[in-house]
């Protein structure tokens, strides 16, 4: 028997049918269809982006966490437990830009053009501050992460090296959702300077 793998369609053009795409293309253009295309881009790549950040949270970060809690478990470094605190905001901040982006482009489905999402997208401009602490302790960190990762003899090292060695293919890596954020920013300033 053969498997159906179901992924996600790499254009906004390849989730409609032909003649719809066609009829909007007569009606809108063809930087309107391009528009449309950035704007399915930066839809699908947020969804990933908080599926895969939001895995790794769950499966490394939380389990540092006193239970039903906030707090982290004792042994953490202060600076660490910070940065992931900061890490966190930043994953949340995603989540809420991807319902967003979700609700906006709901109207696909019938057929249709998004054609409000710059304003959709103005709300979160004073929420991205939630990056500032991340970006301006993020290179001191990721080495500190990485010296407990490689030479720490004690709990947390442990544990960070009983992740990394446990961790299934298709997840993301500790350093790399610590890296993952200030790439995000720089998509995002690579796909508005496209879309001017």
């Amino acid at each position: 028997p053969q498997v159906l793998v179901h992924e996600a369609p790499t254009s906004w053009q390849s989730t409609l049918p032909v003649e719809v795409h066609h009829s909007l293309s007569r009606h809108y253009g063809a930087q309107e269809m391009e528009r449309q295309e950035i704007i399915y881009a930066l839809y699908t790549s947020e969804q990933s982006f908080v599926k895969s950040t939001r895995r790794v949270v769950r499966t490394i970060l939380l389990p540092l966490r006193v239970r039903e809690s906030r707090a982290w478990l004792p042994g953490i470094p202060s600076d660490i437990a910070r940065f992931f605190d900061w890490l966190e905001d930043v994953v949340n901040l995603h989540a809420s830009i991807a319902r967003a982006l979700s609700t906006v482009a709901a109207i696909w489905e019938t057929g249709s053009i998004v054609q409000r999402v710059a304003g959709t997208l103005k709300g979160f401009v004073p929420r991205l501050e939630v990056y500032m602490p991340y970006l301006a302790k993020y290179e001191g960190v990721k080495e500190v992460l990485h010296w407990h990762l490689e030479q720490d003899g004690g709990e947390f090292g442990e544990y960070l090296r009983m992740q990394e060695r446990e961790r299934p293919e298709d997840m993301w890596s500790l350093e790399r959702l610590c890296d993952e954020p200030a790439g995000r920013l720089r998509s995002y300033l690579e796909n508005f300077q496209v879309c001017r």
